[in-house]
């Protein structure tokens, strides 16, 4: 491997570089690596992730990888890819192939090739290029060395955002990424494939945008779809740029300090930064733009109840919140933990957003002494009663009405005490 490779790579991606060269030279499979690695490498970047492709067999390739190295495989035939899951990493192996696309935003029909034919079916030149573990080879078919140097996001040809407009959400992403311009004539492809957006599927949607929010800098890429006009040509608004920036700067805030206790929501943090894209893009801007997506996007089913509810959140008046506490919890409490991080998250009220806090941390966890036994033991036959007295309790220790036992004791003693009084004629 080339040095200036090698001091890109930490030790498990060193040991899986060396690993599929040696298995590749003993089996007499063509080997590559390909993509965004040899990208980053020639641009000196940080590798994140390796990708190779075989002139073979990817699966079968894959599972020899696991009888020998360890790890597990997962197949994916219908595109004979496969992922390698071993140290701590998952590589991904595809078949060198050819594509041809039956009608737009279809996946695509497949079929064996080699590298050459593998990299013209590929997104960009600067992506467009293979280095041979045989020989260290740097295989460069569509000049993308040179789009490297002009920093420039070149597709491949005319059709490429109508067979898969999925390719200009990456291509937003990489220009935002790599700091890199788009090439005009690209920006004209772009516009022929907007109108093909809306036939694909929502998942392809949603695994591409949820890419994007978690970049460094999410609203470089979003604003670039802003300016290609792709939200427009899907008639949902979303938030100004300086809205965006602002959003996304408070994401990365939330999501570094220990201001919320996230850890409490129960989700994993990159969930968390998925969640939290896409209230960036709905929060405050109508359930019409909200409903638009979740008619489309497959969001799993706290995240899209999160998302709706976020409406009715956003639209309770400021001034509820100069109430007591009690008051402020009783609007609060309907709401699901989620909900109250994405609302604290966007929210300008500062009252708003500290009830939302105090409610997710404080009174949300505030309970009583008396329980219902209590009540039973008391005398008080079951019933709705039991309900509203404990209310009541729940609520003098939210308003500081009772910061000890003796005290709810006493206002339980008078609350029961108002039953006994009689009525006045």
């Amino acid at each position: 491997m080339p040095d200036s490779l090698a001091a890109l790579l930490y030790t498990e991606q060193r040991r899986i570089l060396e690993a599929i060269r040696t298995t590749a030279e003993r089996e007499a499979v063509p080997a590559y690596l390909v993509g965004g690695a040899v990208r980053d490498w020639l641009l000196n970047r940080r590798i994140d992730d390796l990708d190779f492709a075989v002139e073979g067999d990817a699966i079968a390739f894959a599972h020899t990888l696991t009888r020998e190295q360890g790890g597990a495989v997962q197949p994916y035939e219908r595109f004979r890819t496969a992922t390698w899951f071993v140290w701590g990493q998952a590589v991904d192996i595809v078949t060198a192939r050819s594509e041809t696309y039956e009608r737009p935003a279809a996946l695509p029909r497949v079929a064996p090739a080699t590298i050459r034919d593998d990299l013209l079916r590929r997104d960009f030149t600067v992506d467009a290029l293979a280095l041979a573990l045989r020989d260290d080879r740097l295989i460069d078919v569509c000049d993308g060395q040179s789009d490297l140097h002009r920093r420039l996001i070149r597709a491949l040809h005319p059709r490429s955002f109508v067979d898969d407009p999925t390719r200009i959400f990456r291509a937003a992403r990489y220009a935002a990424r790599l700091n890199f311009a788009v090439e005009e004539q690209t920006r004209a492809w772009i516009k022929r494939g907007l109108p093909y957006v809306r036939a694909l599927s929502g998942e392809r949607v949603k695994y591409d945008v949820e890419l994007i929010f978690l970049e460094q800098h999410p609203p470089r890429a979003l604003e670039c779809l802003r300016r290609w006009g792709l939200f427009r040509a899907l008639s949902i608004p979303i938030p100004e740029d300086t809205a965006l920036e602002d959003r996304f700067t408070r994401i990365a805030h939330a999501l570094s300090d220990d201001e919320w206790d996230i850890g409490a929501l129960g989700l994993p943090r990159e969930d968390l930064r998925r969640a939290a894209g896409w209230a960036a893009l709905t929060y405050n801007l109508g359930q019409m733009s909200i409903s638009r997506w979740i008619d489309w996007i497959p969001f799993t089913a706290d995240v899209r109840d999160a998302l709706v509810a976020l409406g009715a959140l956003s639209s309770l008046s400021p001034a509820g919140f100069h109430a007591p506490p009690s008051r402020q919890s009783a609007l609060l409490n309907p709401f699901s933990g989620l909900t109250l991080w994405l609302g604290w998250l966007f929210e300008r009220d500062p009252l708003k957003r500290q009830a939302m806090r105090a409610e997710w941390h404080v009174w949300r966890r505030v309970q009583t002494v008396t329980t219902g036994d209590t009540l039973k033991a008391r005398g008080l036959p079951p019933g709705p009663r039991y309900r509203e007295l404990l209310a009541r309790l729940r609520d003098a220790w939210l308003d500081g009405k009772a910061t000890t036992a003796a005290d709810e004791e006493r206002l339980l003693n008078e609350f029961l005490a108002e039953d006994q009084e009689p009525d006045t004629p």
